[in-house]
């Protein structure tokens, strides 16, 4: 399969879901919790797209992801980069068909990028206590996660397969 048509749905789906995120899925917040699905989204794209491509569709999630949360730039990208890389060098080795191993993968690359964002936010501001839930929270956020997982992997598949119908054919010459 062309790696064009899952580039574009993958782009198209994670710009909806960034702008979700700050508007639709911010409602939904319980607390620290919150509904973030563009982790499945990079996930995604460590799995199934070329390097490159992944990575500067991951770039351009992360910047996106800053630029709206209104928080530090360049913490969001940190780490959804690493989770891209993660799940590239992932990739080698496994493969995340099932929605088990889609689940997990997004469990733990959840936890990879909180510890990631925890740490970030620490480093910068020394002087403030991190709270003793912490962890907790990042277990459940990446809980959380994981069993939204499916859903947006299916949503992002059906737009994958949309793709690949709108995708112009190529023509061999001489035929």
């Amino acid at each position: 399969m062309d790696v064009w048509p899952r580039f574009i749905a993958t782009l198209v789906v994670g710009f909806i879901l960034i702008v979700l995120s700050t508007t639709l899925f911010a409602w939904w917040a319980v607390g620290p919790l919150r509904l973030q699905p563009l982790m499945v989204v990079v996930v995604s794209a460590g799995f199934y797209l070329p390097l490159g491509f992944g990575g500067i569709l991951v770039l351009f999630f992360g910047g996106l992801s800053d630029l709206l949360s209104g928080g530090i730039i360049g913490l969001q990208l940190s780490a959804y980069m690493v989770v891209f890389l993660c799940c590239a060098i992932a990739q080698r080795q496994i493969e995340i068909y099932s929605w088990p191993l889609q689940m997990l993968a997004v469990a733990v690359m959840s936890m990879v990028s909180q510890l990631l964002v925890v740490g970030g936010l620490y480093l910068i501001h020394r002087e403030q206590l991190v709270p003793a839930n912490m962890m907790a929270v990042a277990v459940a956020q990446a809980v959380l996660i994981a069993l939204i997982a499916p859903l947006f992997f299916s949503i992002l598949e059906a737009m994958v397969r949309l793709a690949v119908r709108l995708w112009p054919k190529e023509h061999h010459a001489g035929q």
